[in-house]
């Protein structure tokens, strides 16, 4: 399981806490100082699927993810000592109702998101390639 997030270039170091839905309120949870793995995406792996991790908008967790360039890396260390390094594909803007990634299949990918729009409104969602595990 992801238990931290580096992102060099953005001098970003994370620790990554337990991510539920709550489909009664219909809330993620969330901190001000913590990405969060979404506990029902895929684990970090080099077979398939598509590790979900969110946070907020804040200065201390993801406001500079913006600022990221195509093929910049991030690395997910998890609970058992691997490192998952990937490659900054693509970001585009979305709805909070767009729940498409959550039915992804194909090679490993990690996907951050984080809140946009002048009032928070959207969702931002970047996409990463896995590039190696050690």
């Amino acid at each position: 399981k992801p238990v931290r997030l580096v992102i060099p270039s953005l001098n970003v170091d994370l620790q990554i806490a337990d991510g539920i839905y709550n489909a009664k309120d219909q809330t993620w949870t969330l901190s001000k100082d913590k990405a969060h793995y979404a506990l029902m995406t895929p684990e970090a792996n080099n077979q398939e699927g598509n590790t979900f991790i969110y946070g907020h908008n804040r200065r201390e967790v993801f406001a500079s993810l913006s600022k990221l360039n195509v093929g910049e890396t991030v690395t997910v260390h998890t609970e058992n000592g691997h490192q998952f390094t990937y490659a900054f594909r693509s970001a585009h803007e979305t709805s909070p109702t767009d729940d498409s990634l959550f039915s992804y299949q194909g090679a490993p990918i990690l996907t951050l998101q984080t809140c946009s729009g002048l009032w928070y409104q959207n969702r931002y969602l970047m996409t990463f390639d896995l590039v190696e595990v050690v």
